[in-house]
This record gives structure tokens, C-alpha cells and sequence, in this order.
């Protein structure tokens, strides 16, 4: 017989292993179990007897019969072969090491032992990492000075696992040297492996609360215009709501539910483990009452303010978690009811340098009429004409264009029949494009580069971006600068410094109050041409008595809208600087010291202006710019015009300064080797102060330039009035004339917020399979004053996790690879800023004639007023499948809030109707459900799918507020006990009259004209719509590679709510029907619209009317008026009513991005990628152009936001 040279060896070391020495076989133990498997027999002897054991986990786990062993001070030989008696298995003992093998083959050859250290990249040791050897059972634990030894075969390809929590987990091929030094480089970011929750870096498999982490890399989307857009869908439990397309506005953000009715309901935002705050104060101290204004985007100033995430360059994130539960968020104490939302960003590691440089270039298209339901400038002619046939007044007539003025002139003798069909031919083919008039084909550009580099314990990342946006509209724009330096230091293995240091200047123009392009283009009559003035609306009265004969002329004043975007603007300047640092000091192995100093400043300046050739200035002034007035009148503008020089500049400037310091205390420590335990623990002190100084105003005579002055006349009255007296004598003011108090207004802002908090948390871990985490944290405010009873607010959870597949008895498939129990429990609290207990006063313009000081109550105090407080539950499985290529995550929850801050009608002998007061309380419960799933993955393919849904559900239980108006009910405001907290209802709609083809609604006209109901209140007429926000939220992400390209789609969806169509024609200010003036355009559902007897069985379109019909006789009071005339106009309900509700569910695709990765010489690196943004969204046909996340409940306007637009990028990154 031949026998291979590596059979012979390895027979001879099997000659060798028999003759063991018998002192080694001959010691002795004592062991007792019953019904025990093999797997557990050697696990207690290796115990028993501090040997090592080896052998083939499949080998021993196929051993399914179980056996009991009974013996006392026996050899161990004798107790082995006991054990292995009738099975196909044989064992050998060698220095201290049992071997297990199959029967008829050859043992593992001899062992040696090598030795080794482990430290990370800054040449730390770590101590307690885990080292194992792949392929088998064997594995040991570095000790306090990251040292390790451990036994391998001789002569085989050994590979050592080496893990530890924050680090990347390292395969080490063993050679033939006997001691290694493995370095393990940080990655936080990977989700798979730890948690950052801002205070703490916790074991994924240690975690007890609900958290949702996502990679930069996988959010990033060129051409999107703020980071919430580019991670809307993309973390679950986070509905995301962009309520505008401005270049500037910001997203609103809401986790899991409504929490507070007046306060701040969005997330915390925590960078780098440090609370951002933003700039700018906004409560009612400020910037008036904003209370209940939860979208600022809607007002001019605030769509294009950004918020605390905009100066956040999305390349300089690692990661992105959100933090849902109370078991996640205590730590943060009374600023996370709402969540918390955690970005880290990138940090320097020790390696040759590299260098980053990345280029987006972005493209956005005109905007056009496509889908929009409104007229072209041929149906609008025809409108008008059918409107006068029909005898239906106009609102303005005569008109100085379109049919109307063509019509009139006709009628006039002024032009002749000839003429008038020329005119309104030429009106019909005018069909102005105003989206191509305002809009631009827009290019943005963003480039960003980054440095990393590091050696001898230190190591940095230093970055530098620049972004130009333009919007598709002429006129909204916008430059962003970034920098960053992180940098770390180990100055020894005691002592380790982490400095950060941010800052952004951020340079925003918008449109001034008013103005719009969308809205403008949707609403404008195509019958006017682009570089066309027009009269729009009427000048201030200019008024006057001369020898005690009034007299007085109302100017028509002219409008040209390419004319005032050049002369009005929004102009925002923001910037901040953020400087933070971290001291560590390692005691010991487990036992370490944080010190954590943060300074941050920010300053805001917004200015709104209309400068003196504006149309809005042109108002106030009396007549257009430069305008032929009569000698007199032209003479007094001095004195008679409310604004007779310069515009208007309305200006705030914001400046806040933040400091946090807090030091920590933390504990980790693991031990154990058949059965391991981890305890965790923190405890730490914390103080904030934010101080918010600044001033807001409005001035009179601006005149916009390079140095930009101010043309303010500081005469009083009294003296204008005696200089206008000796030169113009016998002329007098009128007093009632419009004419402002005060044209110099100025608010002082200074606001102070301080906390004090105490904080800790304690984690234990046994055997990896049950943990069990306590929260604590308590929170003081200033909020509350003197108030020693409020001032302190305990917060606490705590929560318990089952790594059920760590159990014995869970079966071993291979499809079924893990499951979790997640349940936690707690309390928080919340501070409504925006509110104080105290009294608030502000400082009145002196009186004119007394010279007196005033001061106005704007608050009353509350001496009672105490926290918000939230009671959470919830309970979570996640499931890994297929060999962990199929993951389920499944969370419910429920929670209660009490002592929500509301409003509350008080006596008006008190100097106010309402006050706020702890009385209101909402329930919320939901589901959330996430699925990851890689369908394959292999060398040249691989397809990724991630799933997200959330259902939530919130029941506002108390409120104490009245029955609110029909504008509440309508819009969503309501906050009526028993509905959601967004609800809103509508009035019921039945269809058309066949007589005159006005809408009919129930109730009202199904009881007849001749009765009228005397009882009931405003819910009698009115039906539950559901929510105006989404009950459901999710997103659906998927990525296809092969090879080195890949694609990526990126969809989120929103579901179960309703919003209001556009009018199909607006009514006026006391609630009419307003028929469109003739430089006003239609909606094309007019073309459909009732005209005679039995339409109404073909339409719900209501017929133009003559004049609309007050309805209020039918109801038992005027609780449903609109306006200031105490009536109820059929029209106007119209738009309120069910048939002009429709169903906002909606599926939008946020990205489509193709990239393909390279590599060149001298280059590391290179990707490049082509991604279109908002390519399409899959909504209900009826809302045509409309976008449901844009829109607004007002049933009487337009939106007067701009839905997000397509853009298409090209984008290349090359890594050196």
C-alpha cells in the first residue's frame, strides 16, 4: 500500500499523541447531569477541568441522543470514553487539550500558541475584545492590556476573528510568526454592529429601544433641495411632510405621532452627541403669534429660513439614526418626546492620506402647464363672453383688459365691431406661456472635498463644500458654504481628545410677501402678455380739505409681475459656527471619564423690501412710480401720501449663542467563558444655556443699493403739520386718511433658556441572550421661573430584550437564523417654550399727546403651568431569515399625554378671551414594520430591497377648548375631543339644483326654505372627512448591481388622509361668489360646469350664478358665517364641501440614480452617476397638477406654495 507523504506525518503525530503523559490523563473530576446533550457534557467538562477542547460543532451537534453521567473523582479518560461509548466519535488529549474526531480519521495534528495585542487605529489597546478561531468553537478574550494567547492547530490555515463594539470586525490569516499585533479601525456607522445614540456607542445585540439607522451613502440625492427631502421615506417611524418646492423651505418632521398641540412636535436634532438649536426664536414674543402657525413655509419669511439641519453637508455624514421609543430617547430627558434624531459625522483614521472630491451638477426644467386644470387664453375669452351674454355682473367694470375692455370700448363707440372681433381674435392667440415667462431652465452646481489622514495616535478629516442652487423660478436661489475639522488625539493609552469644529454661511433669495410665480402663473389670464402693465386693485385714498372742502383721488395702480420680482425680494443670510470637544480619560480597562465642552453661535438676518417702483409700494403711496398727478395733489404727496419716498424694508436679525458642558462617567465591563456577562453604565451631568438676542422692524423710505439707506421722515406730526400750514395755507389734513400710527416700529428680542440635568443609565447582559437597560434623567428649566415645584421633571424608562435564538432549545434551521423580543416602558415630559408662566408685557409707541410710557399685557401669568407629560409603551420581534438575507423588524406602541398645554375661553372681564392652561391629552398608538430582503448577492449580481410602513393613529381626549368656527372644522384646525388631532370635516354635498344649478348640501335644503332648524350646533351640518395628515407613511428603496454598475430607485409613500381641491372659483373677502376679474384665470372644470335644466345629471360643476345666496336662514344661528356680514354663501360652502375633497394617498419616487464605480491609475477611485429627482408621483387623477404634499386646506385660495420640482444631475467623485 502507498500512503501520501502528509497521511504518513500525520500518522506518526498520532504515534506520538499515545504516549501521552499519563499525569495528564489521569486527573480526575466529579460531574452530575441528567438528560444532558453531548454538546453539553464536554461543555461542563471543559469547565470542570480548564482544558481546552477541540472538535467539529457539526460532528458533536449531529449527536442527538441524550444521556445521563454520574461520577465522582473518575479519571477523565475513563468519564470521555463513558460519554463517546457506542458513538462514531474518539477523543485524544494532548498538553491540556481534548480532541474530538470522527472514528477512522486522523486527529488534528500538534498545537502551538500564539500570542498577540489588539488595539485601534490611534494605537489603543482594547481590552475585552473577542478573538475566535474561524471554523471552529475555540476563542478566547484580550485581557486589560489587550493582550491575547491562544492555541491553533499546527501546519493548517488558521484565520483569527477579531470583534469589538464600535470597531470593524478583523479576519487576521495566522502565518508562521508567533505574535501579531491586529488593529480594529473605527466605523460607527455600521448599522449592523453598534448603535450611537449622541451619549453612548451601544452593542446592537445590548439594545433595548426602537432605532432606525440609515448611511449617508444611501440618502444622498443630488438636485434634492434641503436633507430632510433626501431622507423622506428612508427612516422608518419619520413621516416627512415637504410642504414647498422653495429653494430654502425645510420639511416638517413627526415621529410616531402627535405629542403636544402648541409646542415644537418635531425630532431633536443631536450632532456629533451636541443638541443643534435653531437660529431663530420663534414664539409669540418675537415674531407675533405663531403659536398654531405648525407650517412656517407658508409665510414669506420663514419658506426660505431653512432650519438647524441646513447647514448640514450630507458628505460629511457617516450616519443617520433615529431614535423612537422612551427606552431610546430618556437619555435626552424633556427634549425627546418627539424622538431624537442622531447624525454623526465623519472622522479621521490613521492611514495615508486621502483626498475626496465630489461634483454635482444639476439641471431643473422650465415648469409648464402640464396637468394643470386651467384655462388657455382661447377658453378664457369665451368665458368672459358667455359670462356677459349670461347678464352675470362683473366685479371690476369697466375693465382696461382683456374681452371685458374690448366689450366695453365696443359698446362705447370708442372702437368698431371690425375692430373689437381683431382685439379678441388677437386675445384668443395671445395665450401667454407664464411658466416659460418666470421660469428658467436652471443649472446648480455643489462641490465638495474632503482630506483624511493620520499616523503616531492622531489622525483628522477636514472638508470644504460649495453649493449654488438656482429654482426653476426666476428669482429663488441660493449659496451655501460648508467646513469641517474633526480631528482625535491619543496622547498616551490613558488619555484620548476628539475636537470638532463645523460652521456653514448660507445666502437665501426669495419672493416678498404676496409674490408667487407658481401660484401667478396658475391663477394669471393667458390673455395678458408678459411685458404687459395692467391695473391691479386700487392706490390709497389721497385725501384732503382745502378752505373746508374735501376732496380726494383713489389712483389705479399698475401691475407687471417680470417688473416686481425686479423690484421687491427676500433676501436670508444665516450663518453658525460649532465648536465642540471630547476628553477621554481611561482609568482602567472598563472604567472611563468623559468631559464634553460645546460652544455654538448663530446669526440670522432676513430682510423682506419693496423698493419705491414696486406695485406693493405703489399702493401705499398713493399712485404708480413716477406717475402725472394733478399740480396740487403732485405738491402735497409730501404730506398727504402715506409713503410719499423709498419702499418698505421689513427686517429681522437673530443672533443665538448656545453653551452645553457635561461630564460622563462610564462603566463596561464583560467577563465570563462558558457563560458571558456585559455590564453597561453611565452617569453624567449636564447644563445648556441658549441665549437668543435680536430685533425686528419695519421702515419706511428704504431705497435699495449699494449702501442701501433709509429716507425716514423723523418729523413729528405736530411739526409737519404747522410747516404744511405756512406753506400751503388753508389746507388740512383729513384724519380718517389711510395713514399708518407708526412707521419705525422695533421689537427687542432677549430670551433666555437654561437646563440643568442629571442623568444615568445601567445595562446588564447575560449570556448574550437576556438584557435588561434603566434610563434616568432629570431635567430643571427656567421655563418655569421661581416655581421650585415645576422646575425639576424626573424622566425614566426602562426595557428588556430576549435574543431568543440564543436559546438551547431553539431549533437549529438554517432558514430561521434569529429572533428578538424587544418591550420597554417609560415616562417623559415636554416644555412648551413658546408659553410662560409669568406675566409678558411689551413696550407701546408713547402716546402723541401726553408723551406717556404704555406697556400691553400679552400674556396673562399661569403660576400652575407644568410640563407635558407622555406615558410610552411598546413591544417589537425582529426576525432574521435565509441566512440573514431576509430581515422583519415589527414594532406596536401606544402613548398617553396629559397636561397638554392648550387654550382654554376665559371671562373677558380678565383682559383676554383665551389663555393657556395643562389641560388637553392625546392618545397615540401604531405600527411600524421594516423589511430588508437580498433576493441574491454574488459576485457580479447582487438586488437589495428595503421595505418601511408605519401606521399612526392619535385621538385627541381633551382639550376644553369651545366648538371651534367652520374655518376649524374645514381646514383641519378643529382639535375636537374624540377625533384626531388633524381631523376635518366638510359640508355634505347632494348635487345640483335643476333649476338654477347651485349646489345643494344636506340638511340645509333637504329640510326646505320654508322651516328653520332651531337647534343643534355647527357638527349638525357638517360630515368627518378623516385626517388632512397621513395615517400611513413608508418608503420603498431597491438597488440592482452587477458588476460595477448599480441602480438605485428610492419611493415613499403617504396614505389615509384627504386634502381640498383648488376653487373652482374664489370668493371674496365677506365670502361671496367671486366671479374671476379679467386678469384673473379659471379652472377648466368651468367648461364642464351646469348651463341649463338636466346638466345636473351629468356634472357637479355649480353654474356661474348671477349673484350667490345667503344661506343662513336655514340655520339656527350665524356660527357659520364667513366674513363680517353675518352670512352664509352657498358658493363659498362649495368649496368646504365634500365634493371638493379628495383623497391625498400618494406614491412619489424621490430618486432614479444610475452609478458606475472604476478605478485608473494614480486614482483610487472613481463614481460617477446620473440621478433624476421627483420623477414622477402616482396620485389620485383628480388632483391633476395639484401635489398633495404641497397642499393646504384653505378651500377659498390656491396654494400659495410650489410643489417640488424634477431636476436631473450628473455627478462624478474621484477618490485619490
Amino acid at each position: 500500500m502507498v500512503m501520501d507523504a502528509r497521511k504518513f506525518i500525520l500518522l506518526i503525530i498520532f504515534v506520538v499523541l499515545l504516549g501521552t503523559s499519563r499525569e495528564i490523563l489521569a486527573q480526575k473530576i466529579s460531574i452530575h447531569m441528567n438528560n444532558a446533550t453531548l454538546e453539553e457534557v464536554l461543555k461542563k467538562i471543559k469547565k470542570k477541568t480548564k482544558y481546552d477542547m477541540m472538535y467539529q460543532m457539526k460532528d458533536v451537534k449531529e449527536i442527538d441522543n441524550r444521556q445521563s453521567v454520574h461520577f465522582d473523582e473518575t479519571e477523565l479518560q475513563e468519564v470521555l470514553a463513558f460519554c463517546l461509548q457506542g458513538l462514531p466519535l474518539d477523543f485524544y488529549i494532548y498538553n491540556q487539550t481534548i480532541i474530538i474526531t470522527k472514528k477512522n480519521t486522523i486527529p488534528i495534528p500538534t498545537m502551538r500558541t500564539i500570542k498577540g495585542v489588539i488595539q485601534d487605529e490611534n494605537g489603543i489597546t482594547l481590552p475585552s475584545a473577542t478573538i475566535l478561531v474561524k471554523g471552529s468553537n475555540r476563542g478566547t478574550i484580550s485581557d486589560k492590556n489587550g493582550q491575547f494567547s491562544i492555541r491553533i492547530p499546527e501546519g493548517e490555515n488558521t484565520i483569527l476573528i477579531t470583534s469589538y463594539v464600535g470597531k470593524k470586525t478583523c479576519h487576521t490569516t495566522v502565518t508562521q510568526e508567533d505574535s501579531y499585533t491586529i488593529t480594529l479601525p473605527t466605523d460607527v456607522s455600521e448599522v449592523e454592529d453598534v448603535i450611537v445614540n449622541g451619549y453612548q456607542i451601544i452593542a446592537k445585540n445590548e439594545m433595548t429601544g426602537v432605532t432606525s439607522t440609515v448611511n449617508a451613502q444611501d440618502i444622498r440625492t443630488p438636485g434634492a433641495t434641503s436633507l430632510e427631502a433626501a431622507f423622506q421615506g428612508a427612516l422608518n417611524g419619520l413621516d416627512i411632510m415637504i410642504p414647498s418646492g422653495n429653494i430654502g423651505a425645510t420639511g416638517r418632521m413627526k415621529v410616531r405621532g402627535t405629542s403636544t398641540i402648541i409646542g415644537n412636535p418635531e425630532p431633536l436634532i443631536v450632532v456629533d452627541g451636541i443638541i443643534r438649536e435653531n437660529i431663530w426664536p420663534f414664539d409669540r414674543n418675537t415674531l407675533y403669534d405663531l403659536l398654531n402657525e405648525n407650517d412656517l413655509s407658508n409665510s414669506a419669511r420663514s419658506s426660505i429660513m431653512g432650519n438647524n439641519l441646513s447647514g448640514i453637508n450630507v458628505d460629511d455624514i457617516a450616519s443617520i439614526t433615529l431614535l423612537k421609543d422612551v427606552s431610546a430617547t430618556a437619555i435626552y430627558g424633556i427634549r425627546a418626546s418627539n424622538g431624537v434624531l442622531v447624525i454623526t459625522t465623519k472622522q479621521g483614521r490613521p492611514h495615508q492620506p486621502s483626498v475626496r472630491f465630489r461634483s454635482d451638477i444639476t439641471f431643473s426644467p422650465v415648469p409648464s402647464y402640464r396637468n394643470a386644470k386651467v384655462m388657455n387664453s382661447a377658453q378664457r375669452v369665451k368665458l368672459s363672453q358667455e359670462m356677459i351674454e349670461a347678464g352675470i355682473p362683473l366685479p371690476r367694470f369697466p375693465e382696461e383688459i382683456g374681452y371685458e375692455a374690448a366689450y366695453s370700448k365696443m359698446i362705447n363707440k370708442e372702437i368698431s365691431y371690425a375692430e373689437f372681433n381683431e382685439e379678441i381674435t388677437r386675445l384668443e392667440k395671445t395665450n401667454t406661456n407664464w411658466f416659460k415667462a418666470l421660469g428658467r431652465t436652471a443649472i446648480s452646481q455643489n462641490y465638495h472635498v474632503s482630506f483624511n489622514s493620520g499616523k503616531d495616535g492622531m489622525a483628522y478629516y477636514s472638508s470644504f463644500g460649495y453649493r449654488k442652487e438656482n429654482s426653476a423660478y426666476v428669482g429663488n436661489n441660493r449659496e451655501t458654504f460648508t467646513g469641517m475639522l474633526n480631528f482625535n488625539y491619543n496622547s498616551s493609552p490613558k488619555f484620548k481628545i476628539v475636537v470638532n469644529l463645523s460652521g456653514y454661511h448660507i445666502t437665501t433669495s426669495g419672493y416678498y410677501t404676496g409674490i408667487n410665480p407658481e401660484q401667478y402663473a396658475l391663477t394669471t389670464s393667458r390673455t395678458i402678455t408678459s411685458d404687459q402693465f395692467y391695473t391691479k386693485g386700487k392706490a390709497t385714498t389721497l385725501s384732503y380739505r382745502k378752505n373746508g372742502t374735501y376732496k380726494s383721488i383713489r389712483n389705479r395702480v399698475h401691475f407687471n409681475m417680470l417688473h416686481e420680482l425686479q423690484h421687491t425680494g427676500n433676501d436670508n443670510k444665516t450663518s453658525e459656527v460649532n465648536l465642540n470637544a471630547q476628553l477621554t480619560w481611561n482609568l482602567l480597562p472598563y472604567l472611563n471619564i468623559t468631559f464634553t465642552p460645546a460652544y455654538s453661535q448663530g446669526t440670522n438676518d432676513s430682510q423682506l423690501w419693496a423698493d419705491a417702483q414696486s406695485w406693493n409700494v405703489a399702493q401705499l403711496r398713493g399712485s404708480d412710480f413716477n406717475a402725472t398727478l394733478p399740480e396740487e395733489v403732485q405738491r402735497l404727496m409730501e404730506y398727504i401720501s402715506p409713503l410719499p419716498t423709498g419702499g418698505i424694508l421689513d427686517y429681522t436679525r437673530n443672533t443665538r449663542r448656545s453653551l452645553t458642558v457635561k461630564g460622563q462617567i462610564n462603566f463596561r465591563k464583560t467577563w465570563g467563558e462558558e457563560i458571558f456577562h456585559s455590564v453597561t453604565a453611565t452617569l453624567g451631568i449636564e447644563t445648556r444655556k441658549n441665549k437668543y438676542d435680536g430685533k425686528q422692524g419695519v421702515e419706511w423710505g428704504y431705497v435699495k443699493g449699494e449702501r442701501n439707506s433709509l429716507l425716514h421722515d423723523y418729523r413729528s406730526p405736530a411739526d409737519k403739520f404747522q410747516q404744511m400750514q405756512e406753506q400751503f395755507p388753508g389746507i388740512t389734513l383729513v384724519e380718517s386718511s389711510d395713514r399708518p400710527s407708526s412707521k419705525h416700529d422695533m421689537t427687542l428680542v432677549d430670551r433666555i433658556e437654561n437646563t440643568f440635568s442629571e442623568y444615568g443609565t445601567i445595562g446588564y447582559t447575560y449570556d448574550g441572550r437576556y438584557t435588561i437597560c434603566i434610563n434616568v434623567r432629570n431635567d430643571a428649566s427656567n421655563r418655569f421661573g421661581e416655581h421650585t415645584n415645576n422646575r425639576f421633571y424626573p424622566v425614566w424608562s426602562t426595557g428588556i430584550r430576549w435574543d431568543i435564538h440564543q436559546e438551547k432549545w431553539f431549533p437549529n434551521k438554517s432558514w430561521l437564523n434569529a429572533t428578538i423580543l424587544r418591550i420597554s416602558h417609560g415616562k417623559q415630559g415636554n416644555v412648551v417654550a413658546n408659553v410662560s408662566p409669568q406675566a409678558l408685557v411689551s413696550h407701546v409707541p408713547s402716546d402723541p399727546i401726553t408723551n406717556e410710557n404704555y406697556l400691553q399685557l400679552e400674556q396673562l401669568p399661569n403660576p400652575d403651568l407644568k410640563w407635558e407629560k407622555t406615558l410610552s409603551w411598546n413591544i417589537g420581534l425582529d426576525l432574521s431569515l435565509l441566512e440573514n438575507n431576509l430581515e422583519i423588524s415589527f414594532d406596536y406602541y401606544k402613548k398617553e399625554t396629559s397636561d397638554i398645554v392648550v387654550e382654554k375661553e376665559i371671562p373677558i372681564e380678565n383682559g383676554f378671551r383665551k389663555m393657556y392652561i395643562n389641560s388637553g391629552a392625546i392618545n397615540s398608538e401604531g405600527y411600524e414594520l421594516q423589511i430588508k430582503f437580498t433576493p441574491f448577492s454574488s459576485r457580479n449580481w447582487s438586488w437589495n430591497i428595503n421595505f418601511t410602513a408605519a401606521y399612526m393613529k392619535d385621538i385627541l381626549k381633551r382639550s376644553y377648548t369651545d366648538e371651534p368656527s367652520i374655518e376649524h372644522f374645514t381646514n383641519g384646525n378643529a382639535a375636537l375631543d374624540g377625533f384626531s388631532v388633524s381631523g376635518f370635516w366638510s359640508i355634505p354635498f347632494i348635487g345640483l339644483s335643476p333649476n338654477n344649478g347651485a349646489p345643494l348640501f344636506a340638511i340645509m335644503d333637504q329640510i326646505g326654505g320654508e322651516m328653520q332648524k332651531v337647534s343643534g350646533s355647527l357638527l349638525d351640518y357638517l360630515v368627518y372627512n378623516g385626517d388632512s395628515e397621513p395615517r400611513v407613511s413608508g418608503g420603498i428603496s431597491t438597488t440592482i448591481r452587477y458588476k460595477r454598475f448599480s441602480l438605485n430607485t428610492m419611493f415613499n409613500y403617504q396614505l389615509g388622509h384627504y386634502k381640498r381641491l383648488n376653487p373652482f372659483i374664489t370668493s371674496s373677502n365677506n365670502g361671496m361668489l367671486s366671479i374671476p376679474n379679467a386678469d384673473v384665470n379659471a379652472s377648466t372644470e368651468l367648461l364642464s360646469r351646469w348651463q341649463q335644466p338636466g346638466d345636473e345629471r351629468r356634472t357637479n360643476i355649480p353654474a356661474l350664478s348671477v349673484q350667490d345666496e345667503d344661506v343662513s336662514q336655514y340655520l339656527p344661528d350665524n356660527s357659520l358665517s364667513q366674513g363680517n356680514y353675518n352670512a352664509v354663501y352657498r358658493y363659498s360652502l362649495y368649496n368646504q364641501s365634500t365634493e371638493r375633497t379628495v383623497s391625498a394617498n400618494h406614491l412619489r419616487c424621490n430618486r432614479i440614480s444610475l452609478n458606475y464605480q472604476t478605478k485608473i491609475p494614480r486614482v483610487a477611485e472613481i463614481n460617477l452617476g446620473i440621478t433624476v429627482t421627483n420623477p414622477f408621483i402616482i396620485k389620485d387623477r383628480r388632483l391633476g397638477d395639484q401635489d398633495p404634499e404641497v397642499m393646504t386646506m384653505n378651500a377659498d385660495s390656491y396654494t400659495p406654495t410650489m410643489k417640488r420640482q424634477k431636476n436631473y444631475s450628473i455627478s462624478a467623485e474621484f477618490i485619490f
